[in-house]
């Protein structure tokens, strides 16, 4: 793939579209890496008011955006087929681009992103196969497409227009009379057409679906307040360093960042104006007043510190350090261009051929807080969330684990190398760090100039320069910079290298050099080189340009160290990870207040960022409860928003599931095999003594998001194992079920109830009673470690005859609910594996959406109690009164008396 046509179409210098800072190629590489190639990609459309209205569809494919403008724009409607005209591919960069193309440049006019979300291709592995053959069939998960979708030519593609339809298969998403101008609306800002041209600003901010093979950790903006420590802002803050490895890793607590090539750049925001500093706090906007002369509108926030790069870009949109060097004039900067551009004025031509773009990767300081302490992922999640879109400002992305994929795919196209950083680690100012590690694909050095040495015919003014690193206080030699420098280069630095003339070599050894022209080692450079000699020479050494703001005596030999150890250490060090809830409840993480804002928000359907994964959620408006008019929506909302409470009945046992997708009047099925179309990221446990006919790999329930996904799929009745996955033989309770009959009255039940908590009071055993939602009452009792399910169900079974004994005339024991008489049964059979109650606050799939509330024995004294007397509506004000009454579930280990 390659965005040739794309860049030729545009001037950069003039139009707020991006470049696309990275390679097709290396996108296409590290996208690969990460998952499967049946997984969720990307797609955005976006609607462009040019000179007609149209919608430009893209789809994530092979590193780029494959793109198809559809005048009409895309429709839910199976009877409308749209004419869709395949385009130049976007890089990946555009896809939340959302601004106004100026006047008289290509696709002048106003664009908004009309949806985005992820596509899933069908019947292919190869979406950019399948495109290049004619036909690809997908499905949409947007927040206005969903469905089945086939694009198919109509038009060879070396005809004038390579003309395709876009056509919306008849499925349960299919829409009659849907017509994408009846939702005029952004889905990132909230915005319209005519407010983005008018310079309105965002009604909301949404964050798009992460790239594949790229991070799933940015969220909606975040609430600051809950991140850093209160602090003035600091005039400067010391950058944090990397320090160099000698082979790259993969490893899921890191995420890796492309090395740039460029200058290290500190912006401080305040008061409505921005400064720019270098590594060593000098000014640096004499060398890039684009940034420097301009409102810091590029982030949402009073007061910000920002850590980046500043790169001047080729046209191929990668980073290139020549061209960043005529750019500020580092190159010649005793000519007068080179002075003039230091004072900011470059000409039109290399604006348009070198634009410079600040790459901020780090957020330090936001709007009153410090944010040095807090984890780099968290961090640059914060930062992505406050960022604007700015033709000059860019968020530098990464990806996650897989380094060497990201390397290898770095070093095909020729880049500077990547930056390794560890997830959780904090900012540490003025400190090469073990948690930035910094590995090179070309070699680097930056070295202190100490004189010169003619050369020929052209070169006669300058033949090489004589350069050197520090040691200590020693300075050095290690050889000559020959190559790399034009004309005006060497004027520029033979003026400069000749006011700083001395007699005697700088060298602690200085090498026997007749010709030589020595200097005070005042100027640095960088220069790329082959290797090092036995003999600490550089080889084939070649001159990349002048280090802005360098100490010279800090200019030392970098050597590359053993990657693993530093790996390790960084790890040790690491912030660990925000403890959300109480002892039981540490690995799993409840819905924050903007995920749920977010979900509140959404339309019928779309992509959701909660606990760190991201959730495709569909028909969220679908009722499943007509009783109250509950909707798909308000049972997610319930068991995100009860996940700290739930999730600790059901983490690391196996999950039985009752689906409705019809909501509580349709059909129902049990699932308790995991689909083959979950997450990843779900946790699973595979049965062990599972037969041909039985389930074999089960859901387990150990966080939010896997809650979020469950309610998704209208999951509503939760019915855990009694026992653990690896102790699957041996229950941690014993479970006491009054399975009402036709017959049965409540008032009879909790008769029932009481006289099951006379039993355990005598034999000093401790029972927690809960309303199933239903009809009935159950009670769970907590054992040690070790007892077996036989030992349970007999337990049980005897005191449960007793129990029954005192009331023969309303009790059965029949299996057949039809052989009962419509009498209850004090159902023992419940203990053994894969037998299960329902969890505590799990929904029932009534029209009420009732839940299975605990309660306390007092309570069955109350005459105004009900199976049903608590709902999706009520239970949080109960919890909020009560607390939760079956905690002790989880703490006590008890031994089951004799009967």
């Amino acid at each position: 793939m390659s965005l040739d046509r794309y860049r030729r179409k545009r001037d950069f210098a003039a139009t707020p579209e991006p470049a696309g800072a990275l390679d097709p190629d290396i996108v296409k590489g590290t996208a690969a890496m990460a998952a499967p190639s049946s997984s969720s990609r990307r797609f955005v459309v976006q609607r462009h008011r040019a000179s007609r209205l149209h919608y430009d569809l893209r789809l994530e494919i092979d590193g780029v955006l494959m793109s198809w403008a559809v005048p009409k724009g895309p429709t839910l409607d199976p009877d409308q087929r749209r004419m869709a005209v395949h385009v130049e591919d976007h890089p990946l960069e555009y896809f939340d681009f959302e601004g106004v193309i100026p006047k008289r440049k290509y696709g002048a006019g106003d664009v908004i992103v009309w949806d985005w979300g992820t596509y899933q291709p069908e019947e292919t592995s190869d979406p950019g196969a399948a495109i290049r053959s004619g036909e690809l069939k997908f499905r949409l998960l947007g927040q206005k497409l969903r469905g089945r979708y086939t694009l198919v030519r109509i038009r060879a593609k070396d005809a004038e227009e390579d003309s395709w339809l876009l056509i919306h298969k008849r499925d349960e998403d299919a829409v009659s009379g849907w017509d994408a101008a009846d939702h005029p609306r952004s889905v990132k800002t909230g915005r319209t057409n005519e407010d983005v041209a008018a310079g309105r600003p965002a009604v909301t901010t949404a964050t798009p679906p992460a790239a594949s093979g790229a991070p799933t950790d940015t969220g909606l903006a975040v609430d600051i307040e809950a991140y850093g420590t209160k602090a003035p802002l600091p005039a400067f803050i010391p950058p944090m360093n990397a320090t160099a490895v000698d082979h790259v890793f993969s490893d899921a607590d890191w995420l890796f960042e492309l090395k740039l090539d460029g200058y290290r750049v500190e912006a401080v925001v305040a008061d409505g104006r921005v400064r720019l500093w270098t590594r060593h706090r000098q000014d640096a906007a004499r060398y890039f007043p684009d940034l420097a002369e301009a409102r810091p509108d590029w982030i949402a926030a009073q007061t910000a510190i920002v850590d980046g790069e500043v790169v001047a870009l080729d046209e191929e949109g990668r980073s290139d350090f020549s061209r960043l060097q005529d750019r500020t004039g580092l190159r010649g900067i005793a000519s007068k261009r080179g002075e003039r551009r230091a004072r900011g004025r470059a000409s039109e031509s290399d604006e348009a051929v070198a634009p410079l773009v600040y790459f901020v990767f780090d957020l330090l300081y936001l709007d009153g807080r410090s944010l040095l302490e807090v984890p780099l992922v968290d961090r640059k999640r914060i930062l992505k969330s406050v960022l604007r879109e700015h033709p000059n400002v860019r968020y530098a992305a990464h990806i996650e684990t897989d380094g060497e994929s990201f390397f290898r795919a770095a070093q095909e196209r020729g880049l500077e190398g990547i930056v390794a950083k560890l997830r959780r680690g904090r900012y540490e100012p003025d400190r090469r760090s073990d948690a930035w590690l910094k590995i090179k694909i070309r070699q680097e050095q930056e070295l202190v100039v100490a004189g010169y040495e003619r050369g020929q015919g052209t070169h006669a003014d300058l033949g090489s320069l004589i350069v050197g690193v520090y040691d200590g206080n020693r300075l050095i030699f290690s050889g000559h910079v020959g190559s790399g420098m034009d004309a005006r280069t060497r004027r520029s630095l033979v003026q400069r290298l000749d006011a700083l003339r001395v007699t005697a070599p700088p060298f602690a050894d200085p090498p026997p050099i007749r010709a030589a022209r020595w200097t005070e080692p005042s100027i640095v450079i960088r220069a790329a080189f082959a290797e090092w000699t036995r003999d600490g020479l550089l080889r084939q050494a070649a001159y990349k340009g002048e280090a802005m703001d360098r100490d010279p005596r800090s200019v030392v030999r970098e050597r590359p160290v053993p990657v693993m150890p530093l790996v390790e250490a960084a790890e040790e060090e690491a912030i660990p990870q925000r403890a959300h809830l109480g002892e039981h409840d540490s690995p799993a993480q409840a819905a924050s207040a903007q995920e749920l804002a977010q979900l509140d928000v959404m339309g019928k359907a779309g992509s959701w960022q909660v606990g760190g994964h991201r959730v495709e959620l569909s028909n969220l408006d679908k009722v499943l409860f007509p009783s109250i008019g509950a909707t798909k929506r308000d049972l997610i909302r319930y068991y995100v928003t009860m996940a700290p409470v739930l999730l600790p009945y059901l983490r690391g046992r196996p999950l039985n599931t009752d689906r409705w997708p019809d909501g509580v009047t349709g059909k129902h099925f049990w699932q308790k095999q995991i689909p083959r179309h979950a997450p990843d990221w779900i946790a699973r446990w595979d049965y062990p003594e599972a037969g041909s006919t039985e389930s074999h790999t089960y859901i387990v329930a150990d966080r939010v998001a896997t809650m979020a996904w469950l309610a998704n799929q209208a999951v509503i009745d939760l019915h855990p194992w009694t026992s653990r996955c690896e102790s699957y033989r041996n229950p941690t309770y014993a479970l006491i079920d009054i399975d009402p009959g036709e017959r049965t009255t409540f008032q009879q039940v909790v008769t029932f109830a009481r006289l099951y908590a006379t039993a355990l009071g005598h034999l000093g055993v401790t029972g927690f009673p809960k309303l199933t939602g239903k009809r009935g009452i159950q009670i769970w009792v907590p054992v040690r470690d070790g007892y077996t399910f036989d030992q349970t169900r007999d337990w049980v079974g005897e005191l449960s005859r007793a129990v029954g004994g005192t009331v023969p005339d309303l009790v059965s024991w029949e299996w057949e609910k039809g052989s009962r008489g419509g009498r209850a049964r004090l159902d023992y059979t419940q203990n053994a594996v894969n037998k299960t109650l329902v969890a505590p606050y799990a929904v029932r799939p009534l029209a009420g959406a009732s839940v299975s509330a605990p309660i306390t024995w007092q309570e069955l004294d109350d005459p105004d109690l009900r199976p049903d007397g608590w709902d999706i509506r009520t239970i949080g004000d109960r919890l909020q009164e009560r607390g939760d009454l079956f905690r002790g579930v989880l703490d006590l280990a008890q031994e089951l008396p004799s009967l």
